[in-house]
């Protein structure tokens, strides 16, 4: 009989063991220290407890922007721990008693379901001011972490000014420089000395560079010195917008003839990109040459008969 209730009892207590490896899983969670000044590290320690059979996923803190608490360092999985354990550091952001922030692990069972694994009673930290607590002291205003932080970085003043002035100092030294040259740069030549000027230099270009080059140029030339000629805004006209500038004008017809002409070469070559000899290069350049002179008589001033007597006499 002894033996047979020896037996019943071995059986009831393994049956008590075994259900009480099957129990739930859990997170627990232990600090140190339990009262801490804002900002001072927090050391927890998150060990899963039951489940054997579970596959441990990561540790997983829940942070609010602006909370009570910030993570400083970790999670950190302790190595060669079964169930699995970790190791974080927290810094507590308010004053109070502060319950610790959400901390959850994910496990996996033998059939695949996932669930998230916390803490049933998690533990909280008495957090103090830095302050003396005296009357007229103000509320600690939280720490930051130094990543992010908000503001003028006042750190980096000095070496901005050490490399900012230098290079101050090297572009008022140009700009004076500039000046100088400025004001002792060569007068521009009249309109039409400028365009004699472009005349024989693209004369002496003819056959030794693209046609497009030189019509380019000879184009924008002719509609520099009629802007410069006549106030009117040449360089950004169109060629049939010059002709009627010409005709606008009064001028002779002769002279609104060679305009016509010179642009017609040019606008041909530069976006017909037709063929055109060297001798027709070098008649749209002296037709250019007379129709600056041809404006330049339209504008000169009438000879008085005084004048005109003295000349003859």
């Amino acid at each position: 009989m002894f033996i047979r209730r020896l037996l019943l009892f071995v059986l009831v207590a393994a049956a008590v063991n075994a259900a009480g490896s099957e129990t739930e899983p859990v997170l627990e969670l232990e600090v140190s220290p339990t009262s801490v000044r804002v900002g001072d590290p927090v050391e927890v320690m998150a060990s899963a407890r039951g489940g054997d059979e579970l596959l441990w996923g990561e540790l997983a803190v829940a942070l609010e922007p602006g909370g009570a608490w910030e993570l400083i360092g970790g999670p950190t999985a302790v190595p060669g721990v079964r169930p699995p354990a970790w190791t974080l550091e927290l810094a507590p952001m308010e004053t109070g008693e502060q319950e610790l922030p959400t901390i959850t692990v994910a496990a996996r069972n033998v059939d695949g379901e996932v669930a998230e694994v916390g803490s049933a009673n998690p533990p909280a930290v008495e957090v103090v001011s830095v302050l003396s607590g005296e009357e007229g002291d103000t509320a600690p205003a939280p720490v930051r972490d130094p990543i992010g932080v908000r503001g003028l970085p006042w750190e980096w003043i000095l070496p901005l000014c050490a490399v900012l002035l230098p290079l101050m100092a090297a572009a008022a030294w140009w700009w004076r420089g500039r000046g100088r040259s400025d004001a002792g740069a060569v007068p521009a030549l009249p309109p039409l000395a400028e365009l004699e000027a472009l005349a024989a230099e693209l004369a002496a270009r003819i056959g030794r560079e693209p046609a497009e080059g030189v019509c380019d140029r000879l184009a924008a030339g002719l509609r520099r010195y009629l802007e410069r000629r006549t106030g009117e805004p040449a360089e950004e006209m169109t060629s049939f917008e010059l002709r009627l500038l010409a005709r606008r004008r009064g001028w002779p017809e002769a002279t609104q003839r060679l305009v016509q002409q010179v642009m017609m070469v040019a606008d041909g070559v530069r976006f017909g990109r037709r063929p055109v000899a060297d001798g027709e290069l070098e008649r749209a350049v002296d037709m250019a040459l007379e129709a600056g002179r041809g404006v330049e008589s339209f504008f000169a001033p009438p000879e008085s008969s005084d004048d005109a007597v003295e000349a003859g006499g």
